[in-house]
């Protein structure tokens, strides 16, 4: 970031205050006491982990507490604050993880989702009252957190340029609005980046650290008076972190603004150049200081306490609320506080905090927290022109927000239009097949059937496609609360926004889909007819949408969404009067037709179609050479629903009437009904945007096995969990001295893994791809690791630090690899990766696993067959006590929120890589990354504890401290383009390092100055160039070097000695476990975490059985005629809607596990790719086998196919039949869904592939057209759709060979031509012994009473289903499951192995 007064940037700091200070500034400083802050628990939440078995259990403990009216839980976070912060001052918070830290300054900033503020607490920001601040006032106080999130199509100049949009007085203007954003990219060092795309897991973007001061510089274009920085320098190096507060100090000066902010690894730096001025330190919830800087340390000295020499003030103060780390001078250890409360009682009786009362009295009575008195806190005279503008929260008019959001979403759309084309290319192929299915209807009675499910699938098809907005939508969430909270707009106007973009999208997915339905399918040609068709389905897609966006907004999380939202789906399906006609619904569910926008728009439709049409009758009833020619009608009827006697030609509209009991005059009414719902939708979901936020994490809580305990801590603060570190208050030397049995030095550290190899480099080179051509990220590095050393690898950010550690530990997989590696002067071979630890800068968990589970599963698997498995458990327990673990070694490693803390799954990260007994060395990327001081020593301690032991090391560290980098015994330094600086001894108090800096032009490190700090300073270009003047590189001067000769000639010895150790020759095997007992352990690893994921499998219970509920009952006990031969049939086909559920969930679970997979236990050769494959497919199968139990129970009981058994064909054989095909169904479901998605990177592609799938099998199954009315080209796919043989296998189990009777409406009346003298049996006999059907009066003489069919064969027999193989099905869907299982492996090889291993080097 840059801060300097160089004129020669495009607006320099200097200048953009200068502009900033000519606007009219509000000052508000803050005054606040009785801070008290607290949270609810629900009773017995959050004890244990939950299982599948636990949620049922909690069921009715949850009814009683209802009944009971039992209160929740209060848990205290923050007790008693009092402060005051006035106009430019900048207040560092200082705390443990779980301290409150975070808490303390979302109640200041008005963030208090999950939190709650006491009624009590007096909060005066300089005489606006708390209620008024965050509710009139909201952009001047501003929460800036850790998470980092952006839209990722956006790139970083219009991220920021949208940013001062909003936020800026003048940065509406298009043009103003860039020019801000440049400037601020320009301070921030942004200016690589400015086109770039911020990126996510789907789109390639900038980096992590770019992505963090692209927060921060959002954050800052905001411009809040009020500023509250959350550890917001975590993912920077120390330099860019110090440039960061050094560039907030100096605009917190000139504009006079008010700043507090938390960071875990301040800078003595920062402390003593007076960039901050007062400090707070908590404490478990309690404060215990407030006041200047200059001031902390002699408080506590004066309490009793020691400050270290060696240690910077924030590590002092921080290091006081843990009894391991702090010192008490001699002859106080009785008399200085040891608890939380005991520091809070000294502090509150302390002049200090006396004085304070007084400041914080003095500062309400200038400034009394009153409406009335709103001019005192601004400098200026004419205070209400000021105020003018501030008046509301937001800066810019509802109006220019709506112009912001929509000129913003038109941006995000070309920014990455794939998706839309995608799904609008998806959309185009399925019409036109579906069209090709249809083509070209005839205009007579025939076709009767087939538009009519052609309209229903048309519509089916529209109305669902709007069903993925809601999880775009569930993306963008975060993101526009956060803008909500920087007060840039309102979250309505942001989905007022959303629906107005996404309108050309709809309108191109609507002509493109239906031009080649209709006019393909040849329905009705006329201009009024299609642009009805069209408007009708266009306002049912918009309708839906805003129906799907209103069930998104009503809900808190993603999970409450998608079960209701896949139910709805089905229900509006079902109940659109196509599948059931109102006739046939069953009572207590026959009224949800009238709240079915679907049904209202198939109405529309069908009326459209049919309404004033005659068609010419294609079948007459009897027919054949004994009743005359075709043209003859005398004693004869038209076959078509709706005919009458004698006639030869058939109404639409009485065909319509007839058989769904469609009116013609309800054409316009209903388009008045889906408008209004239309409006209803959209206003429910703008409010719900508006005023009901998403769940927030109600902090990180501890969670346990059932029948373990530990502590667990409690509250809404994110890092709310005590921590275990070693005592900062000593040198590593006296560390490594203290005697066994110490509470802090383990014996246990003498007995792990020893190493004796040496591993070297040379000339390691690495190149990548880029659209310009070919970059070098690494420029021919060389070095060494040796037994017992621990070397640290440092560079500014971007000079390829992590990506040397990949290629040294042979884990990359893109680029060309360059040079040489060796282990005792030979090559690596395929033991390698199992041999090394890998601790990555990621903490890469099953979340629902143990601590424990964790380091045995490691143990077990990566450590030699040589020894025992008591030997691997027994060092389970080493490593656990020897990195203090034990008190949650059971405990749930969890996600953010709930589970381990920060530190605590650093630890965990270590410990799986120690657990593994790695026999050549570990390899570290930033293990101190986002820690506290403290926290950081301990991590670094615990490695020189490793080395000690002669394990040999090599990690990346970020922004160590003097103390910390005294542990590391040698540096290899990289610059941008993975050039080598240096590489050597540090030697003591960093003299050797320092030396030859020095010595080769770099001004004197001061004995006050952090080396670290020092030479990352003197080696970066800016501070080079402007600074030191040098003209050349420090690559140059390194390479240059007689160091650089040195250490050549050093490689070149120790490649000149090969070590032969002989080794059996199992130690180098690729795996260290046999393939055997790696499936075991991960298929039972992966049946726990399913068990322990109950969300999961619930929800897929949720989906297959709801759905199978709903579609049961909705055909509860259907009748045996022809209609409801047909509803039988839709209701087995509607089964087949399971999978577009169900994938939906397989294939991103697939997809974590494969990420996680491919990102740790792959690289580390834990287990091979077949046994993943595998284990995931077999979880999969026993689950969905359990699901297809419970949905054959709930669907084929209710509709009644177990009543139509015979003696050929029994009960019991259709409902075992029924029950296998179910079965092997679900098993296909799950199969194929893994076959799709384990070769693809990302799941959303994979689902909408998936689902493409689908929606081709429904067409081709032989429902919604008759094989025989297939065109030529296509009667291939009905016989390769798997749809068709679950269909045709469950209908035949169930309807085969039954009898049917004909309902009034199917009758077809028939009256005796004139001069006939017989009976109606006699007339139609001819017929019957052709057609088939039973005359149900056979003896009457007029009217006679014919129905077209009299046994379900015959009815079957038309859908091109064969009923003589009934198990013929359940064999080919086997086939299906076991060509899906064998192509998941396949796909899974070709795609992310021999892929993988075309792209690797070296």
């Amino acid at each position: 970031m840059d801060t300097s007064s160089d004129t020669k940037g495009p607006l320099p700091l200097r200048q953009w205050l200068q502009r900033k200070q000519s606007c009219a500034q509000v000052q508000i400083g803050v005054a606040f006491r009785n801070l008290n802050v607290h949270g609810y628990l629900s009773a017995g939440q959050h004890q244990h982990q939950h299982t599948v078995a636990s949620y049922l259990l909690a069921v009715p403990k949850y009814l009683l507490a209802l009944a009971q009216h039992r209160a929740k839980t209060k848990v205290q976070i923050l007790d008693d604050f009092l402060g005051l912060v006035q106009p430019g001052e900048i207040l560092l918070v200082l705390g443990r993880p779980g301290s409150g830290c975070s808490t303390f300054l979302k109640a200041i900033a008005g963030d208090t989702h999950g939190i709650h503020v006491y009624d009590d607490t007096k909060i005066n920001y300089q005489g606006l009252s708390y209620k008024q601040m965050h509710d009139s006032f909201k952009g001047e106080c501003i929460y800036m957190a850790e998470l980092d999130v952006h839209f990722p199509e956006l790139t970083v100049g219009q991220t920021l340029a949208f940013a001062a949009m909003t936020r800026e007085g003048d940065g509406f203007r298009k043009e103003g609005s860039q020019h801000i954003s440049q400037n601020v990219v320009s301070l921030f060092s942004l200016g690589q980046s400015i086109n770039t795309q911020v990126g996510n897991a789907m789109i390639r973007g900038v980096s992590g650290g770019e992505k963090k001061r692209t927060s921060i510089a959002e954050a800052f274009v905001s411009g809040g008076q009020i500023q509250c920085w959350d550890n917001s320098t975590r993912g920077l190096d120390s330099s860019t972190a110090l440039q960061f507060i050094q560039l907030l100090r100096a605009a917190t000066d000139a504009l006079q603004s008010t700043v507090l902010m938390s960071i875990y690894q301040a800078s003595e730096l920062g402390l003593k150049l007076t960039l901050i001025s007062i400090v707070t330190l908590l404490y478990e919830g309690r404060q215990i200081y407030f006041g200047l800087v200059t001031e902390a340390v002699e408080y506590f000295v004066n309490l009793g306490f020691i400050k270290p020499s060696r240690a910077t003030t924030a590590d002092f103060l921080t290091s006081l609320s843990n009894s391991a780390e702090r010192f008490v001078r001699e002859g106080y250890e009785d008399r200085v506080p040891r608890s939380a409360e005991e520091f809070a009682t000294r502090w509150v009786h302390s002049p200090q905090a006396r004085a304070l009362r007084e400041q914080i009295d003095v500062f309400n009575s200038v400034h009394p927290p009153t409406q009335t008195q709103l001019s005192d806190y601004y400098p200026q005279e004419n205070a209400m022109q000021i105020l003018k503008p501030h008046s509301s929260t937001y800066s810019i008019s509802n109006y220019l927000q709506v112009v912001a959001c929509i000129s913003r979403g038109f941006l995000r759309l070309k920014m990455n239009y794939t998706p839309a084309v995608g799904a609008l290319f998806g959309n185009t192929i399925i019409a036109i097949v579906t069209g090709s299915v249809f083509f070209n209807l005839a205009d007579n009675t025939d076709s009767f059937q087939r538009r009519a499910v052609l309209l229903f699938f048309s519509i089916m098809i529209n109305a669902c496609t709007p069903a993925f907005e809601v999880l775009t939508m569930w993306a963008q969430r975060p993101i526009v609360e956060k803008h909500h909270q920087y007060a840039m707009y309102h979250p309505c106007i942001e989905g007022i926004a959303n629906i107005f973009c996404d309108l050309p999208n709809k309108i191109a997915t609507v002509v493109m889909f239906n031009i080649p339905i209709y006019f393909m399918a040849n329905l009705r040609r006329t201009t009024s007819a299609w642009l009805t068709y069209l408007l009708f389905c266009f306002v049912t897609v918009v309708t839906m949408s805003m129906f799907f966006r209103m069930v998104g907004s009503l809900s808190k999380n993603n999970e409450q969404t998608m079960a209701p939202v896949a139910i709805l789906i089905l229900i509006f399906i079902t109940y659109a009067g196509f599948v059931i006609p109102a006739d046939y619904m069953v009572v207590w569910l026959g009224w949800l037709r009238w709240l079915n926008l679907v049904a209202y728009a198939y109405e529309s439709l069908m009326i459209n179609e049919f309404r004033e049409r005659n068609f010419p009758c294609s079948s007459t009833i009897p027919a054949g050479p004994p009743y005359g020619g075709a043209n003859d009608m005398q004693g004869a009827t038209c076959a078509a629903v709706g005919a009458n006697a004698g006639q030869s030609t058939v109404q639409g509209s009485s065909y319509i009437e007839v058989k769904y009991g469609y009116v013609t005059s309800h054409t316009w009414r209903n388009l008045g009904i889906l408008l209004v719902m239309m409006v209803v939708f959209c206003t429910i979901h703008l409010l719900a945007a508006e005023y009901i936020p998403a769940q927030h994490s109600k902090g990180e809580i501890l969670l346990f096995q059932k029948g373990h305990k530990g502590d667990r801590i409690t509250g809404s603060d994110e890092e709310k969990t005590p921590i275990t570190s070693f005592p900062l208050d000593q040198t590593w030397g006296e560390m490594l001295s203290i005697p066994a049995g110490h509470t802090h030095t383990p014996d246990h550290i003498s007995t792990i893994q020893k190493q004796r190899a040496i591993f070297h480099w040379k000339n390691i080179c690495y190149d990548i791809k880029t659209k310009e051509g070919s970059r070098r990220i690494l420029t021919e590095v060389d070095g060494w690791v040796k037994p017992g050393t621990l070397t640290a690898l440092m560079g500014a950010t971007g000079a390829g630090k992590t990506t040397l550690l990949d290629v040294l530990a042979c884990r990359t997989t893109v680029g060309v690899v360059t040079g040489d590696a060796f282990v005792d002067g030979k090559s690596r071979d395929a033991s390698f990766q199992r041999k090394t630890g890998y601790v990555q800068q990621e903490d890469l968990h099953v979340a629902s696993a143990t601590v424990r589970e964790a380091l045995t599963f490691s143990a077990l698997l990566r450590q030699p067959k040589t020894r025992t498995k008591t030997e691997k458990l027994d060092y389970v327990n080493t490593v656990l006590q020897m990195l203090n673990m034990e008190p949650y070694a059971h405990a749930v490693i969890g996600v953010a929120g709930e589970g381990l803390n920060v530190e605590q799954r650093k630890r965990l990260t270590i410990a799986i890589e120690i657990v593994a007994r790695p026999e050549l060395l570990l390899f570290l990327d930033e293990p101190t990354s986002g820690l506290d001081s403290q926290t950081a020593w301990s991590i670094c301690m615990l490695l020189r504890k490793l080395a000690k032991n002669g394990q040999a090391i090599l990690c990346t560290i970020h922004q160590p401290s003097s103390q910390l980098f005294q542990i590391f015994d040698r540096l290899l330094l990289l610059e941008k383009g993975g050039k080598t600086v240096y590489f050597g001894d540090i030697g003591t108090d960093a003299s050797t390092l320092v030396n030859y800096f020095e010595r080769n032009g770099a001004p004197r490190c001061g004995p006050k100055h952090n080396p670290a700090e020092w030479v990352l300073d003197v080696t970066s270009r800016k501070s080079r160039d402007k600074e030191r003047a040098l003209n050349y590189a420090w690559s140059d001067v390194w390479n240059n070097s007689p160091e650089k000769k040195d250490i050549l000639c050093h490689i070149d010895e120790l490649q000149a000695v090969q070590v032969d150790i002989g080794a059996s020759p199992a130690a180098h095997d690729e795996y260290a476990a046999p393939i055997g007992q790696q499936l075991l352990l991960v298929q039972w690893r992966l049946a726990q975490e399913y068990w322990r994921t109950p969300t999961y499998l619930y929800s897929k219970l949720a989906l297959c059985v709801g759905s199978a509920i709903c579609t049961g009952f909705s055909f509860f006990t259907t009748t045996l005629d022809i209609q409801g031969l047909n509803n039988i049939i839709f209701a087995v086909f509607f089964l087949t809607n399971m999978f577009n559920t169900v994938d939906q969930q397989v294939i991103p679970r697939l997809t974590d596990n494969r990420d996680l997979f491919e990102a740790r236990e792959r690289r580390s050769k834990t287990y091979t790719w077949h046994v993943f494959v595998a284990a995931n497919i077999l979880i999969e199968l026993f689950w969905q086998s359990f699901t297809a139990i419970l949905v054959f129970v709930v669907w084929y009981f209710p509709i009644g196919l177990y009543k139509n058994g015979t003696p050929e064909f029994p009960a019991v054989e259709r409902g075992g039949l029924v029950l296998c095909i179910i079965w092997m169904f679900c098993l296909f479901i799950s199969t194929l869904s893994q076959a799709v998605g384990i070769a693809i990177s990302h799941a959303e592609t994979a689902v909408q592939i998936a689902t493409l799938f689908s929606y081709l099998s429904m067409v081709f199954c032989g429902v919604i057209v008759a094989p025989k009315d297939l065109p030529g080209f296509w009667t291939f796919m009905y016989r390769v759709s798997p749809f068709t043989y679950f269909i045709d296998g469950v209908v035949i189990a169930g309807l085969a060979d039954t009898s049917i009777t004909c309902s009034n409406v199917e009758t077809r009346n028939i009256s005796l031509p004139v001069g006939f003298d017989g009976s109606c049996m006699e007339y139609l006999q001819p017929y019957l012994s052709m057609a088939g059907g039973v005359v149900e009066n056979p003896n009457a003489r007029a009217d006679c009473q014919y129905c077209p069919i009299s046994d379900t064969n015959s009815f079957l027999r038309g859908y091109g289903i064969e009923i003589e193989h009934p198990w013929r099905n359940f064999g080919f869907l086997s086939c299906y499951v076991v060509f899906n299982i064998l192509a998941t492996f396949g796909m899974y090889w070709v795609a992310r192995v021999r892929a993988r291993k075309g792209r690797q080097g070296m």
